[in-house]
């Protein structure tokens, strides 16, 4: 994924595929509309971990396969730079602004959202936002770009409690990545991991370095490694 001369967070491992679930059903709808073009601002929120930025990667990611041009951009790291840079941002047929909370308090960042939002609407672009909250909780001092937020369609993201919501995303990323995890570690990881998808995934990470070239039968020490490793990622 191309990214501005920015300092902007590392690209994350994510595919649409990853995101299923009862919970996140309502989600990859409105994935789905906007692909369609039945609308052109889609805002998700939830709380901190929930896989919002891993959903906005995948979404860009989707957007690029089918050879459109699409950017995942953190606010949070975007305030340090020159406001001009975003303007770099409206030739893009889909732009995703993660935390947009970030700009709370911050009125010129504000405006060069609203501008960003009205240029990329002239042009045909789509947008995506995310935050930890709700458009009508998000209190943004620059009424225009609240206006503008709260037309989006918007969808909270699940929060990680529902068992088959963590079992369908944990399973379709280790089918995604060919990982195959001994069902003892699988079983621990759900019943004991973290709930959290962004967690959840961070975890699945570490866990296939950590058993990279491990043979199939894992020793009890293997195994109480795994099982330490899983619980520091235990809120």
């Amino acid at each position: 994924m191309r990214q501005l001369q920015l300092n902007i967070e590392p690209q994350l491992d994510a595919r649409i595929s990853d995101f299923c679930g009862p919970g996140w059903e309502p989600v990859i709808d409105s994935v789905r509309q906007l692909h369609a073009g039945l609308f052109n601002r889609f805002y998700v929120y939830g709380g901190a971990g929930t896989g919002k930025s891993h959903l906005l990667t995948a979404i860009c990611d989707s957007y690029l396969e089918l050879g459109k041009s699409a950017i995942k951009v953190s606010l949070l790291e975007l305030l340090d730079a020159p406001i001009e840079a975003i303007t770099a941002l409206e030739s893009y047929d889909l732009v995703a602004l993660d935390d947009i909370e970030a700009i709370i308090g911050v009125p010129h960042w504000q405006k060069a959202v609203f501008h960003l939002i009205n240029n990329n609407n002239d042009g045909g672009g789509q947008l995506v936002f995310s935050s930890r909250y709700a458009p009508k909780e998000l209190k943004l001092e620059l009424y225009d770009l609240r206006s503008r937020l709260n037309q989006a369609v918007s969808v909270a993201v699940p929060d990680g409690n529902d068992f088959a919501d963590r079992q369908a995303v944990l399973l379709s990323v280790l089918a995604r990545r060919g990982v195959h995890f001994d069902t003892q570690i699988i079983d621990y990881l759900l019943q004991h991991g973290p709930h959290q998808t962004s967690t959840l995934l961070q975890s699945v990470d570490q866990l296939e370095k950590l058993l990279q070239g491990e043979k199939v039968k894992l020793s009890h020490a293997t195994l109480r490694q795994i099982y330490a490793l899983i619980d520091e990622y235990q809120q």
